[in-house]
């Protein structure tokens, strides 16, 4: 409680800055309002026009926090919830939980990474070195229209330092007292119609747990040309390379040593190795002053293998290889026409495979083989018309999928079993949105937004496993329904934006895990989700003041298993709360103080097991710069030293402490 305190003594002395010490700099007013934005209709908007609650996180931000991933950039945003280790989270937004996987999108470079399936493997997210990003846009809620299915709780857009238009380059080095280690070096180049840039990161990852530790590598090759002035394009090839391994949770009688790996005897480490390919080609096509193209072609392939041996202390060998396969085009055109209105039209084409072999050694000796496909076919259209100081906005989007999945299951022992399923289908899905905009003054805008989108399902869900049979299913796609109103102005010398909004989802998707590894997939029936969201920035003198607050409440309104209607869906903080103070001490020094409070939330929909406790977790940074070339910086992660945990089990048996107070420094060199 004391730490609190001292942490709320500490926010209230800076909120009650001397009126005579008071600056408001004009200055800043023009950089949020003209702040671009690109995620929000895939071309550069202003935030002036931008009908979202969004967040940027831009390159300045992640160098002065001294940010390690994104997912640690992630973190401070109040309205994402990040839901396990931080290394391999699941990015959460307005309450979607553990189905965070499915119905919030992570993208690079406007491209989604996520994959295809995650019942067994998450989305790796921290596959682009925070050196190598330009920014982050955090956009909770909507993007139906433009990005398809599974957008109900927003998009995250990585966008990279990708292309070029400097010559320099820059080398920085980091520890930690974990024993981790991080280097990268970047060079950057344009020569007459060429620009070129290349970067190359390693990272000795060691956190705070045994056995919890990476080492990773990632490059990435650019080559823009531009071919007039009307049109370029550029040419990208990343690779990320990750060898790691993880630590078991630990039961109650054990967290008297947080740092222990919770090993059984005969029990192993969990292994954990990535390996992402990515090719994207843009290109972008002026044609007019009014017409604009742009064009992306992109493949992906993501291979993990992990290994999880253990079961109470009887050695066991379980393995699964996953390899993920995306390739897609994706062009769009924007044409200006009349006074200021404009029309974005778009096609989408993706093809998502995964293949993933397996075996598990618990009871009985079981293999399993999947192969499994979809392919989209999209169009959408997304109309702005201003009237006045009005706007509004009209966009829909029709989706084919066609499905192919082909599973296999063999259980060799005193019962041996087989059995194979081949299933060929298709869905169409249909999303919808309205928006209307007042720009009442200079600096302020209100606005309403009604959404109609999908979630399809994936191909492994079409299928479900019955007393050891593989049978087809009838899942549907699930639909929602978000109602939102927001604003954005300057208050009081204060930039301010934030948004209430209501999301109602019919028939989503759950899958229920029975016993001897069968598993069933079904429509819930409805859900409701609510909630606020409010940021605010200040400028008082030498000191910028930043909040942000998310108020997310959920509730399962209809499902097949009557005992759960009425409760909370699980891993959702009601309250999430942040406040940022930077400190410009001179010129060369500056110090950041952020804070991030999250509230209790239960474990499971049952409401039961016990709830994750509530925590309040403070980084403290201080950044020298002796030369505009120079950075050298140190901080504390968890200043007061705060006890919580990264994921606790659905039956609140097993805990992953989260990390204890850690020191860092490192440097930063620009030539």
């Amino acid at each position: 409680m004391n730490k609190k305190i001292a942490v709320l003594s500490l926010l209230v002395t800076a909120l009650s800055y001397s009126n005579d010490d008071f600056f408001y700099e004009e200055a800043n007013k023009g950089v949020k309002l003209n702040e671009s934005v690109i995620s929000t209709t895939g071309f550069e908007t202003s935030q002036r026009n931008v009908t979202n609650t969004v967040t940027v996180i831009t390159a300045k931000d992640i160098e002065e926090k001294n940010y390690q991933s994104v997912s640690d950039a992630l973190r401070d945003v109040p309205s994402v919830n990040i839901i396990g280790d931080p290394k391999d989270p699941i990015i959460d937004m307005r309450g979607q939980g553990s189905k965070a996987t499915s119905n919030v999108q992570i993208l690079i470079d406007g491209v989604s990474v996520n994959l295809l399936d995650t019942s067994h493997a998450r989305t790796p997210i921290n596959t682009v070195p925070v050196e190598n990003i330009e920014k982050i846009e955090v956009i909770p809620g909507g993007g139906a229209i433009l990005y398809g299915s599974g957008t109900r709780g927003g998009i995250v857009n990585i966008i990279t330092k990708s292309g070029a238009g400097y010559t320099g380059g820059a080398i920085s080095s980091e520890i930690n007292t974990f024993g981790g280690k991080k280097a990268e070096v970047s060079y950057g180049a344009t020569v007459d119609k060429f620009g070129i840039n290349l970067n190359y990161t390693k990272n000795d990852y060691k956190g705070f747990r045994d056995g919890d530790e990476s080492d990773s590598e990632f490059f990435e090759g650019s080559l823009k040309y531009k071919i007039d002035e009307k049109q370029n394009i550029t040419l990208k090839y990343s690779r990320y390379e990750d060898d790691a391994t993880s630590p078991r949770g630990l039961t109650k009688d054990k967290l008297s040593n947080p740092e222990s790996n919770g090993l059984n005897t005969g029990d192993e480490l969990i292994v954990n190795n990535t390996i992402k390919d990515e090719v994207t080609v843009k290109y972008e096509y002026n044609f007019t002053e009014k017409t604009q193209l742009d064009l992306v072609a992109f493949y992906q392939e993501t291979d993990i293998y992990n290994e999880n041996n253990y079961y109470k202390g009887v050695s066991v060998k379980n393995y699964m290889d996953y390899t993920d396969r995306k390739v897609g085009f994706k062009p769009k055109l924007k044409v200006s026409y009349g006074n200021d209105n404009n029309l974005i039209l778009g096609y989408d084409y993706i093809k998502n495979n995964l293949t993933r072999d397996s075996q598990m050694d618990m009871f009985s000796s079981e293999q399993y083989a999947n192969d499994l496909t979809k392919e989209t076919h999209s169009v959408f259209i997304l109309n702005r018309n201003p009237i006045g100081k009005f706007e509004f906005t009209q966009g829909i989007r029709y989706e084919y999928a066609d499905y192919n999945t082909d599973r296999s299951y063999r259980k060799s022992g005193s019962s041996p079993t087989h059995t194979t399923i081949q299933r060929k289908t298709t869905m169409e899905n249909m999303a919808y949105e309205l928006v209307g905009n007042y720009l009442y003054s200079e600096t302020g805008n209100v606005y309403v937004k009604a959404e109609k989108g999908f979630t399809s399902p994936t191909p492994s869900q079409l299928v479900d496993k019955l007393d050891g049979e593989y049978i087809n299913n009838d899942l549907e796609s699930e639909t929602y329904v978000t109602y939102e109103f927001g604003f954005k102005d300057y208050v009081f010398s204060s930039f301010v934006s934030g948004a209430i909004y209501l999301t109602e989802t019919k028939d989503e998707i759950a899958t229920e895990n029975l016993a001897k590894m069968d598993f069933i997939n079904y429509n819930i029936g409805k859900t409701r989700r609510y909630g606020l969201e409010l940021n605010a920035e200040q400028y008082f003198g030498k000191l910028t003041v930043r909040e942000g607050y998310s108020l997310v409440k959920t509730e399962i309104l209809k499902d097949q298993d009557k005992t759960i209607e009425g409760n909370e869906i699980s891993n959702i903080p009601t309250n999430r709360v942040n406040v940022a103070l930077d400190y410009l001490v001179n010129p060369k020094v500056n110090v950041i103080l952020n804070t991030v409070y999250s509230s209790g939330y239960y474990l499971n929909n049952n409401n039961t097991d016990g709830k994750q406790n509530e925590n309040i977790v403070s980084h403290l940074t201080l950044n020298y710069k002796p030369t505009e070339s120079l950075r050298v910086y140190t901080g504390i992660n968890n200043l007061f030293n705060e006890k919580y945990y990264n994921s606790i089990s659905t039956d609140g048996k097993e805990y992953n402490p989260a990390a204890e107070r850690s020191f860092y420094a490192g440097f930063k060199y620009n030539f």
